[in-house]
């Protein structure tokens, strides 16, 4: 792949983030997780996960259309090409999840107005994936303005209700079908949009896409999926908090929860946490402890999700370990076990990310990461 990097020192320290480099830790002990892990356990290796779920396994396009602003500026000037769709789908990948922050990419003196040069490239990449078989979600990623600037949170919602109209012209059912594009509405709703305020804005937003532009979004073609999150962050603790309107069936939503558990483990060294410098070290090696903690996650949202009114595909649409500091032993067990636990129960997953801190490929190598490659696609039983 040809790729612009305009530094070599950037590229030299992606490369040692993306290999785990740098870890201080001399704990010898090893990890405890049983090997079974490491196999498709569960069978998804044949239709990669869409004879169990709509979404299979997945991967987030992460650092890239949510910077601030322009698309390379979290990744050393590196960019989204065609050829990454191609290498995601060859390696076992069924769709891939594209964070877009919309919100800095408006016309000037218009900021409900979507700017039509960053609209086109974001339309170029959702192309780019489904031409290669993949289902592609979009969604409106750190829209801080709407969760930061509690003066004007009434304006910045109109604002994204304004994105979604303006995407569901641009992306009808008619050359977008239901079963290659999904919308998240909103990435990790906190601060200022708390769970009433989220719940209202779902409601606004069901009925803006379903109803108010149901000629290109819900009409004899089908009708499109969404993808929702929960509020506090889109952790799994606050899915009982969610009100759902009686439009959203499990025909039509896919209801997503983000899993970093435990943070001190998967944000270690994180450079933009808060005393994450003091958790590098940390280990996770798949103990029957450790383990129990994660089950208790899982299986609350299982227990949340098995009423006959619901029974909604659940997504695990973020998942990862910062790479730079945590032992790839520990990083390979972790997200195996997320993995196959997932695939047990039936849910979909959206590893993060592809390419940058927590990245499962690395771009300068042009190669996968084993330890994570080998957590997040196993190897066939029969190997």
């Amino acid at each position: 792949m040809l790729r612009k990097i305009a530094m070599v020192s950037v590229a030299i320290c992606s490369v040692a983030a993306l290999h785990g480099c740098n870890s201080s830790t001399s704990d010898a002990r090893s990890v405890e997780l049983d090997s079974a892990y490491y196999t498709d356990m569960y069978a998804w290796n044949e239709t990669k996960g869409l004879r169990d779920s709509f979404l299979g396994r997945g991967i987030n396009m992460g650092n890239f259309l949510e910077s601030p602003n322009y698309e390379g500026e979290w990744n050393g000037d590196l960019i989204i090409q065609a050829d990454d769709f191609k290498n995601i789908s060859e390696s076992g990948f069924a769709s891939v999840r594209v964070p877009v922050r919309w919100s800095a990419h408006t016309r000037d003196h218009d900021p409900h107005t979507i700017d039509e040069v960053f609209l086109a490239r974001v339309q170029q990449v959702v192309d780019q994936a489904i031409q290669e078989g993949l289902r592609v979600i979009i969604n409106t990623h750190h829209f801080d303005e709407l969760f930061y600037d509690g003066e004007r949170t009434a304006f910045h919602t109109e604002r994204l209700i304004s994105f979604w109209n303006q995407l569901s012209q641009r992306f009808p059912l008619s050359e977008y079908s239901e079963q290659h594009l999904v919308f998240e509405f909103l990435n990790e709703p906190h601060e200022n949009i708390g769970i009433n305020q989220w719940n209202n804005i779902v409601d606004r937003l069901t009925t803006a896409l379903w109803i108010n532009n149901a000629e290109t979004q819900n009409n004899a073609l089908g009708q499109r999926k969404v993808m929702i999150g929960t509020a506090d962050w889109g952790g799994p603790s606050a899915l009982p908090e969610l009100k759902l309107p009686s439009i959203a069936t499990a025909d039509n939503t896919i209801i997503t929860v983000h899993f970093y558990q435990p943070f001190e483990f998967t944000h270690q060294g994180a450079e933009w946490v808060d005393g994450a410098e003091d958790w590098i070290g940390t280990r996770w090696l798949g103990t029957p402890s450790e383990q129990q903690v994660l089950f208790d996650y899982l299986n609350a949202i299982s227990q949340w999700n098995a009423p006959s009114n619901r029974q909604f595909e659940i997504n695990i649409g973020e998942f990862g370990v910062y790479s730079q500091f945590s032992k790839a032993e520990d990083q390979r067990a972790w997200t195996a076990f997320i993995a196959r636990e997932a695939e047990k129960r039936g849910f979909s997953w959206h590893y993060w990310e592809y390419s940058s801190g927590f990245g499962a490929y690395d771009p300068y190598a042009e190669e996968w990461r084993a330890p994570l490659i080998e957590g997040l696609i196993p190897r066939d039983n029969s190997l």
